[in-house]
């Protein structure tokens, strides 16, 4: 079998790279592809009797006439490699990323099975960056020399150009609200996770994260911000996930989190989707190729993928309870990453909590710095009232809150109430609460943390569809 020795190096339960299978193609294609290995090497590809002829190029191609470049024969690739690119993950053959240099048509000046017989190939390339008359001359059993042969073409630049991310910003997917786990196997779950919703954007060395908002957040996550400039030194891409801080039980919070970046503590960015890589945008293919993508993708010690079950939610969602997390992420494995909030992405609560916005504030003799906050949320551009809330503040955070408030009082009144201090609606809290009353106020509201990534025009009652 021409495919037997491709076949036997790759274990196709890990790499990407696709299955080995003799095809009967249109002929005269070829491919050059940048291959960042163990040793870095240009691959180079001609389609011929359904495989590709392949030949690994140390130092890549030259249009000098007096230079002859070492080409060594390997394994013979299926035809569907020719539009690969990717990462290879370690621990396989040929680790490393793997990307387009070149690609076109070729024709072979003589019978192709007749000049390889003859250990003699010479060929005209049609690409965008190679072009004209080539010759590949055999030395040995595996051993090739491949020179450029006199013709009109000639070339100044082959380097390999890095390539951009195909947008600089964009808008994140959101989940809806639902009762119930659903059912099936077209759909993937994951934990949720209680942080900063942040989008990484890496390329040449340089990373920015924006939250949802667009908020440049990238000076808060230092840690994060050193390893992802290590990844965007060789690859460019556009990542979602949520900055969080874990307690020693394993538990993502928001007050930890908080706390963790006042002192430069150990956050880390767990990253569930990739929308970008290597220069193409990925919003267009479904979940489950994303994921492969960022799976093969993520290294390091404050970079975590954030790793999925095919159905069985209902099983998900009882050890999330169980362990007192967040909820339950479940997402259709065929959706595309729309950038709204949709029903492809649906969020399962273990515990009621979601943003409010700050309207005013009470204090008593008890406390008179700060009693209770005057929660509301905008419903068609109008402030609705939903109660108070005056828990979960220690002394410290009453004062810090306060502090942020009277720089945005006003004396006109938010909602007909007594005895409140009234505010502008600028600032959006994190609230737990036990359930809403048929009147829509909270009941056993607990403060959870200020949230600096959210408009508070972009906060509305979250209600739970059936």
């Amino acid at each position: 079998m021409k495919l037997e020795k491709y076949n036997k190096k790759r274990n196709f339960s890990s790499t990407n790279e696709p299955f080995g299978e003799v095809e009967n193609g249109t002929g005269g294609r070829f491919v050059v592809q940048y291959h960042e290995a163990r040793a870095k090497h240009y691959d180079f590809r001609l389609e011929h009797d359904g495989v590709l002829l392949s030949w690994a190029v140390p130092k890549g191609f030259s249009y000098d006439l007096d230079v002859k470049r070492l080409a060594v024969q390997v394994e013979d690739h299926p035809l569907d490699y020719i539009n690969f690119e990717g990462v290879i993950p370690k621990g396989n053959y040929g680790a490393g990323t793997v990307q387009i240099f070149d690609k076109g048509e070729y024709e072979s000046l003589y019978d192709m099975d007749y000049a390889l017989k003859k250990g003699h190939l010479v060929f005209i390339l049609h690409g965008e960056k190679l072009k004209g008359k080539w010759s590949l001359l055999k030395t040995d059993e595996k051993n090739w020399l491949l020179m450029k042969l006199k013709d009109e073409f000639k070339s100044e630049n082959l380097e390999l150009k890095p390539p951009k991310n195909p947008f600089k910003k964009c808008d994140v997917m959101l989940a809806t609200l639902v009762k119930s786990v659903p059912k099936g196997s077209d759909y993937a779950f994951e934990i949720k996770y209680d942080g900063y919703r942040i989008l990484a954007f890496g390329e040449k060395g340089a990373v920015k994260l924006l939250t949802r908002n667009g908020k440049d957040y990238t000076k808060k996550f230092s840690k994060c911000v050193k390893e992802l400039e290590i990844l965007a030194k060789k690859y460019t891409f556009v990542l979602d996930g949520e900055m969080v801080a874990f307690d020693k039980n394993g538990r993502s919070g928001f007050g930890l989190l908080q706390e963790e970046i006042k002192k430069n503590g150990n956050i880390y960015y767990q990253i569930f989707d990739i929308l970008a890589f290597q220069g193409e945008d990925l919003r267009g293919k479904t979940l489950l190729q994303r994921k492969k993508v960022l799976k093969n993708l993520i290294n390091g010690d404050f970079l975590l993928y954030s790793d999925y079950v095919l159905g069985h939610g209902k099983e998900v969602f009882e050890f999330a309870k169980q362990n007192n997390l967040e909820g339950v992420i479940a997402k259709k494995i065929d959706s595309q990453y729309t950038g709204q909030r949709d029903e492809n992405w649906l969020k399962i609560k273990c515990r009621h909590r979601q943003e409010f916005v700050v309207v005013g504030y009470t204090v008593t003799d008890k406390n008179p710095t700060l009693s209770a906050l005057v929660l509301g949320v905008f419903e068609k551009g109008k402030l609705l009232y939903v109660g108070k809330v005056g828990t979960g503040f220690d002394d410290k955070k009453r004062v810090e809150i306060q502090k942020k408030l009277s720089k945005i009082t006003k004396k006109t009144p938010n909602f007909k109430l007594k005895g409140v201090i009234w505010t502008r609606p600028e600032i959006v809290v994190e609230i737990e609460y036990a359930e809403l009353t048929k009147g829509k106020i909270l009941r056993q509201p607990s403060f959870i943390g200020i949230r600096e990534d959210k408009k508070p025009q972009d906060v509305h009652l979250e209600i739970e569809n059936d």
